[in-house]
């Protein structure tokens, strides 16, 4: 029987996700809270998957002032524009996600949000969030803004391919040329190669994100590569995790970073690969849990840039 969205006697009432975001969100006044759950304020480590690889570009190629400054601009556009695109999401996928256990409690598949309100919510959030890059340059703006298509169009990939996930990778990781086009004027070798870098780790991230929905969106209709591959989906993250770390060891030798760099590689690789260890197909738990590790693998991440980078000061 498909459950009919906005349908709150039907449905649910969504689970607040443990920590700090979900329980300052579950404080807030009962009619926000909804408005708060679908910018995903209760569920951050999205936003951080956002924000993380925009901060590896800066530690690549910026000065510790521009660095800053440009990174807190990054967290505000970052948290907004992840906002906006799930509320978008949320709007187009209500029957859909009213199908879905896990997410059949959001607040416009539960009809603890109208639709409509939910669709201005995510537009005046989507246009405030190249605004912000306004306070570093007007060329921030339109390439923050560029990125919005994008972002718009990523909802209705699961509709027509299983490999809705490489869309999200170009996507998510936008922040990459956007640092690398405003601090040095153009998209050479070394941010081509990050770029392909950190798509390949957000593909593995979203096929795991992916794994635990597997069986409700098979019998939802939704495609993924999880839906497609089954038990195998495993290798396929193992294979562009393997692909990540290759092409971060090659960003390495494009940009020079110095000797620190290569054991703090190591240590990505070695955090990459728990996750696929930890992240059986089968195993809803174990992958939920392998997916909300990747903020830590970004940082380790940054971390492995930034000492390459002090490396070739030394």
């Amino acid at each position: 029987m498909t459950v009919t969205p906005h349908a709150p006697a039907r449905v649910p009432a969504r689970v607040p996700a443990p920590g700090r975001a979900a329980r300052w969100v579950g404080r807030a006044p009962a009619g926000v809270r909804p408005y708060l759950e679908s910018l995903r304020l209760d569920r951050p480590v999205g936003s951080w998957l956002l924000v993380v690889p925009g901060w590896i570009a800066l530690g690549a190629v910026s000065g510790p002032r521009d660095g800053v400054l440009l990174g807190l601009l990054l967290l505000v556009y970052g948290v907004l524009s992840r906002g906006a695109a799930c509320g978008l999401n949320d709007v187009l996928d209500a029957r859909f996600d009213a199908q879905v256990p896990r997410t059949a409690g959001r607040p416009v598949a539960s009809g603890r949000l109208a639709p409509g309100r939910a669709l201005v919510l995510c537009v005046a959030v989507g246009a405030a969030a190249p605004l912000v890059m306004g306070f570093w340059s007007v060329e921030a703006v339109v390439w923050a803004a560029a990125g919005a298509p994008l972002a718009a169009v990523y909802p209705y990939m699961k509709r027509v391919t299983h490999w809705p996930h490489v869309w999200l990778g170009i996507t998510i990781n936008w922040t990459v040329p956007l640092v690398y086009v405003l601090l040095t004027g153009g998209f050479g070798l070394g941010g081509r190669v990050l770029y392909g870098a950190v798509i390949c780790w957000a593909v593995g991230t979203d096929v795991i994100y992916a794994c635990q929905d597997r069986e409700a969106d098979v019998r939802a209709g939704v495609r993924s590569a999880a839906v497609l591959l089954g038990r195998r989906s495993r290798v396929l993250v193992g294979g562009v995790y393997a692909g990540c770390v290759a092409l971060l060891a090659w960003f390495g030798v494009v940009t020079g970073l110095g000797p620190l760099f290569w054991p703090g590689l190591c240590v990505v690789a070695g955090q990459l690969g728990w996750q696929v260890w930890r992240a059986d197909p089968a195993d809803v738990a174990a992958c939920g849990r392998a997916f909300a590790t990747n903020p830590l693998c970004g940082l380790l991440i940054l971390l492995a840039v930034l000492a390459g980078r002090i490396g070739t000061l030394g």
